[in-house]
């Protein structure tokens, strides 16, 4: 049996211990006929928006904007055309803006910025962001989508429902013009009454982490065999009645092997883990136990390891048989489990 690697960390010392896991010989190949046929690896699957945007990512690493502890970007196809955005979170500071950029009849397209604290709200269901502005006791936001010429903004809204205590006038406005409260929360839920995933931040400026996001995360659908995806396909609508609607899944290979593990996101109230299920020779496999966080892991896209998110800290594991005792993070790590929102619309997308 392969083992799932654990690494418990204490203030000064290192214990390891090993949980049961998926099979030692994980299928390399797709059975078409009972017949296995060689897996394409997702570095053989091309994109046109590869390269510049490998080049786009490259430049901002070498700008006076680029923080090694801060800086992050995320890749995202915002209205599934098929071409996915590029995200730049330069930081994580409240008016900090992400660099939105799109690919284009050859170009690298630069949309402008978007969000706050190096991050935005975006809603899958309808294909919409959000972006916020916050200043003394006041509210300036708009919800978007992108159309060819960019950013169209599909509704507009401001409130200074914080002034409250300095004894201001209460003003809510949509779209440039004074509503009631009730208007104005009316209209804000036509955009906002979807579950929502924040976006900017899933990865780290490390070599690895490039390669993850340029080669890797878009070209499973390339990759996975029709059996397989039908596995994926029925596992997650089987899991899906069990969760709300802030329940998430993700593709990531975990054990460098050109197939990837299933990440199911259980939500992102605190407490939620991870669930992940391997592919194994013509099965969907799950491992014992759960993992991470408010529905996240936290992956080490150079050491293969996965880790706890927003607790302490102090587990993390390997489904590579690598020993963990000296285990410390590179810096390519990637926020993983919560890429699609667990929807029949968007299993469907992920994969087509």
């Amino acid at each position: 049996m392969k083992k799932i690697a654990l690494l418990s960390i204490c203030t000064a010392a290192f214990l390891s211990a090993a949980l049961a896991g998926c099979s030692d010989k994980k299928s390399s190949s797709a059975e078409v006929e009972d017949k296995p046929v060689e897996r394409v690896s997702p570095k053989r699957i091309a994109f046109e928006w590869q390269e510049p945007y490998k080049a786009k990512i490259d430049e901002f690493r070498s700008s006076a904007d680029f923080s090694q502890e801060d800086s992050r970007f995320d890749i995202r196809d915002l209205d599934r055309n098929g071409t996915p955005e590029l995200i730049i979170s330069p930081a994580s500071y409240p008016n900090s803006a992400c660099q939105l950029y799109t690919f284009s009849e050859g170009e690298v397209i630069s949309l402008g910025e978007n969000g706050s604290f190096g991050c935005f709200v975006y809603y899958p269901e309808n294909c919409c962001f959000n972006s916020e502005h916050y200043g003394q006791g006041f509210i300036l936001g708009e919800y978007r989508t992108l159309s060819e010429n960019g950013f169209k903004t599909e509704l507009s809204y401001y409130n200074n429902a914080d002034s409250a205590s300095s004894g201001a006038a209460i003003t809510y406005e949509i779209d440039k013009e004074e509503v009631t409260l009730k208007q104005y929360d009316e209209e804000i839920s036509k955009f906002a009454g979807y579950p929502s995933v924040l976006l900017g931040r899933k990865y780290t400026f490390g070599n690895a982490c490039e390669e993850q996001a340029l080669y890797f995360t878009e070209s499973w659908r390339a990759v996975l065999s029709e059996k397989e995806k039908e596995l994926i396909r029925n596992k997650l609508t089987e899991l899906a009645p069990d969760y709300d609607g802030y329940a998430g899944f993700e593709l990531c290979d975990l054990d460098n092997d050109d197939c990837p593990e299933l990440i199911f996101s259980e939500g992102i109230s605190d407490g939620c883990g991870c669930r992940i299920f391997c592919l194994n020779e013509g099965e969907l496999t799950e491992l014992e136990g759960k993992y991470g966080n408010s529905g996240k892991i936290g992956f080490d896209a150079e050491k293969y390891v996965f880790f706890s998110v927003d607790s302490s800290g102090n587990q993390c594991w390997n489904l590579t048989d690598e020993p963990l005792d000296n285990y410390e993070k590179s810096d390519s790590i990637i926020e993983c489990g919560r890429n699609y929102l667990l929807s029949d619309a968007v299993i469907n997308y992920a994969l087509q």
